[in-house]
């Protein structure tokens, strides 16, 4: 990688970002996630949630609270990146570890070109 300024790839072309992991986060658990969107921007919320009465200085009497994780904010083109990599990443779970014989949900890019999820039955 060059320290000087950097130039757009020309269209069409991919450009390959070096990720630094040298101070990458601690890792957290998530088992639940909220999406919320405005005009110019996605938020992905995390959150971990235990159905334990008490939990989180909720009264036993409460419902208990889902604890936030990760607030993740990110532009609408990022957003569709994320969920193309989940459907691709997904897709390819399913073929590896699905049950043989049993229909799994699968999703596919589809419309001109390929810029709409569509969930489909397995096939």
């Amino acid at each position: 990688m060059s320290n000087g300024p950097q130039q757009a790839a020309p269209p069409g072309q991919q450009v390959v970002i070096e990720v630094d992991w040298s101070d990458e986060p601690a890792p957290v658990y998530a088992n639940g996630a909220q999406i919320l969107n405005s005009q110019r921007e996605f938020a992905l919320v995390l959150t971990d949630f235990v159905a334990f009465a008490g939990r989180g200085g909720v009264p036993a009497d409460r419902p208990p609270k889902a604890k936030i994780v990760s607030n993740v904010r990110m532009t609408p083109d990022v957003f569709f990146q994320i969920a193309a990599a989940c459907a691709s990443n997904w897709n390819k779970f399913v073929d590896r570890y699905g049950e043989p014989g049993q229909k799994a949900p699968k999703f596919k890019l589809t419309g001109d070109a390929g810029v709409q999820l569509e969930a489909t039955d397995g096939d």
